[in-house]
């Protein structure tokens, strides 16, 4: 009886900190990514963490379906030569296999004077648990802000 007890204690604490380590390994794939597009460029690190399946869409434009898609849209806007995107994550939440992080982003034209050359905002990015058990992301958005975001306290 001691030991059904026991094993029954011991799974419960696992079960409650199972969202948390998911939560974490969220945190750290989204902090990867940015680590990622600000040290090889925005087309090598959209890759790099994106799902087959992704969904992109982008201000003024039709939605991109699939990471074949994504990879064809960011060679064609050659998005790296002008400006280099990076981001920190605020907020994360997961439930089972899906989670997403909200963050602000900052990006800042390369070879630019100070007055013009940093723009803010924020993001959502939803990630989605691949077979392998690492965070692809399956949908990212996101919109400028007049100055970098912080969270209330």
């Amino acid at each position: 009886m001691k030991t059904s007890f026991y094993v029954g204690l011991i799974m419960a604490v696992v079960a409650c900190n199972a969202p948390e380590a998911s939560r974490e390994e969220i945190l750290a794939a989204d902090r990867a990514f940015s680590k990622l597009s600000s040290e090889k460029g925005l087309t090598e690190a959209f890759l790099a963490f994106a799902a087959d399946d992704l969904i992109k869409p982008s201000e003024g434009q039709q939605p991109v379906f699939g990471k074949e898609a994504l990879r064809g849209s960011l060679q064609g806007a050659n998005a790296e030569s002008a400006y280099r995107l990076t981001w920190e994550p605020l907020r994360a939440e997961v439930s089972g296999d899906i989670g997403y992080t909200f963050g602000a982003w900052t990006r800042q034209k390369i070879n630019a004077t100070p007055s013009d050359s940093t723009l803010y905002g924020n993001y959502v990015t939803i990630w989605k648990r691949q077979a392998d058990g690492s965070w692809k992301w399956v949908l990212d958005t996101g919109n400028a802000t007049p100055g970098l975001t912080t969270l209330p306290k």
